[in-house]
């Protein structure tokens, strides 16, 4: 009985440490997309645009991005 509820803690274990694992890549790999989005877009200073000026427009074009960066990323990691 013992035994048992052992190994299933060592399960558990190794479950939490890849779905620790695979969210920091995730999160890296989502960091990555969106500094590749701001390089590709070299007019637009997103920052300003979203800190000083508080342009809607701006931050609705990279909430987009962020959500098609996590969708693709999400895809191709599962």
């Amino acid at each position: 009985m013992m035994f048992a509820l052992i190994s299933d803690w060592n399960g558990f274990g190794a479950a939490l440490l890849a779905t620790a694992i695979f969210g920091l890549v995730g999160i890296g790999l989502m960091l990555l997309g969106f500094k590749l989005f701001d390089w590709m877009t070299p007019k637009i200073d997103l920052e300003k645009e979203l800190g000083e000026n508080k342009n809607t427009a701006v931050a609705i074009v990279v909430a987009s991005v962020i959500i098609g960066i996590a969708i693709v990323v999400s895809a191709a990691m599962s």
